[in-house]
């Protein structure tokens, strides 16, 4: 509240008076006379450049009818991505406040009443009114230009729910505009107040009543205003996936080499460290072949268990699995390097791919140099694979397999020839489905 009392009482000080060079307040929270001001993105919800019919984890095209109502909805429409890059800015909760009162202290009287009682009221009751819409249009614009989670892609509301938490993002818009009803709510109350008064005097009390109780009310929760401008930087530096461009997503185990092949095959440049978890995220670098622009998405480490005890990090996998129509190169480590023993691996491996069948797949068993023996085969308990498919597993990886090894370069040409033909397959089913979205049900 030291803070705030020292902005309350530049208030009480003419303009022409105040001196931002040396106050030490001012000069703590940096404060400048020219500060910028921040533009306000919008973000439309109802502007969509393609509807898409979820199909299995792909989008198809959907076509309407001519009887159709445009703005009905249902569970089958998703939004088009992006909508994270069009979020409003949010300034900080002491710009807002400093803002505000700097305003509404250059609020004149109407002109022309010659009464110094009724002129001061006037005042008074125009300035506390000027303060209390400088704090509440703000919150209103980020309330109203942050979009709704019904909205959005069912992939972007995924990252939402594993990286804020699920709810936490509705939270804080509810506790934003909770906090601008109360603005509003006092704001109009002392103005309507001040413009009772009787005296110059009562007036001016009434004034630096309602402006102290305004300060008060948005210092004591402006933290719901840095949460949401946090809130806002996480989500726009989320990679863009766009639909219609061809993606390959690269999946396996923690530490099995998946972000290295990312910076073989694109222009992502993930973090590479021997520890599990690495990538803590999900991170888009993009491939050029033959004149052509495709994605690729690395992501975060699967390990062998069940669905509801997974983490965050493994379920925006899924996520990426389930609601982007991604080709699949699936990455193995036969070496027993990377922590996760291969019939864990294995037992991964057919889960991962009996769910997601539907996308078009390439198995890649990096790592090969250091291949040289076969690996102990060290089956857990309670495996149910069938051991003759796992002894060939372990010492060959799954069918069709492509060996590499970033290290020495084995393979990797192999790969790469592999990956183009993958993602020009994938681009002939992005094609067709575009031009002829009713003869295909099947998803990429």
């Amino acid at each position: 509240m030291s803070g705030s009392s020292a902005l309350f009482q530049l208030w009480q000080i003419p303009s022409n008076k105040i001196l931002f060079r040396s106050s030490n307040f001012a000069r703590d929270l940096k404060m400048v006379t020219d500060a910028a001001v921040y533009p306000p993105m919008c973000f439309y919800k109802k502007i969509q450049t393609a509807t898409y019919e979820v199909v299995n984890g792909s989008y198809v095209p959907e076509l309407k009818s001519k009887g159709e109502n445009k703005e009905s909805t249902s569970s089958t429409k998703v939004e088009s991505l992006g909508a994270f890059q069009k979020l409003p800015m949010v300034m900080p909760s002491i710009d807002i406040l400093y803002s505000a009162l700097k305003k509404a202290k250059k609020v004149s009287p109407t002109k022309g009443i010659a009464n110094i009682a009724k002129r001061e009221r006037n005042r008074g009751a125009k300035q506390l009114d000027a303060f209390m819409k400088e704090l509440a249009v703000p919150l209103r614009t980020y309330i109203e230009n942050f979009p709704n989670k019904k909205y959005l892609h069912p992939y972007e509301k995924s990252l939402i729910e594993l990286t804020l938490g699920d709810g936490n993002y509705e939270e804080v818009l509810q506790k934003v505009d909770d906090l601008r009803k109360k603005v509003v709510s006092s704001g109009k109350e002392h103005a309507s107040l001040c413009a009772k008064s009787t005296s110059k005097r009562e007036a001016e009390e009434r004034l630096s009543e309602g402006m102290k109780k305004l300060e008060e009310i948005f210092d004591r929760e402006r933290k719901v205003v840095d949460d949401l401008l946090n809130i806002a930087k996480t989500l726009r530096v989320m990679p863009v996936v766009d639909l219609e461009t061809p993606t390959l997503c690269l999946v396996g185990a923690p530490n099995v080499g998946k972000s290295s092949l990312v910076r073989v095959l694109s222009t992502g440049k993930p973090e590479i460290c021997n520890y599990p978890f690495t990538t803590r995220g999900i991170l888009m670098g993009h491939i050029a072949l033959n004149y052509r622009r495709f994605q690729v998405t690395d992501t975060p480490g699967l390990l062998r268990r069940r669905n509801e005890d997974r983490n965050n990090l493994e379920k925006l996998t899924l996520a990426v699995l389930s609601n982007l129509p991604t080709a699949v190169l699936y990455v193995h480590d036969l070496s027993g390097e990377c922590g996760t023993s291969p019939p864990d691996q294995f037992t991964t491996y057919k889960e991962i791919r009996e769910r997601f069948s539907s996308h078009l797949w390439l198995d890649v068993v990096s790592k090969c140099d250091l291949l040289h023996e076969p690996p102990v085969l060290m089956a857990t308990e309670d495996s149910d694979a069938d051991p003759q498919d796992l002894a060939r597993y372990v010492k060959f990886g799954p069918n069709e397999a492509i060996h590499v090894s970033v290290k020495s370069g084995v393979g990797l040409d192999e790969l790469k020839n592999k990956v183009h033909d993958l993602l020009i397959c994938q681009l002939s089913k992005i094609n067709s489905r575009k031009s002829n979205p009713e003869q295909f049900q099947l998803p990429l």
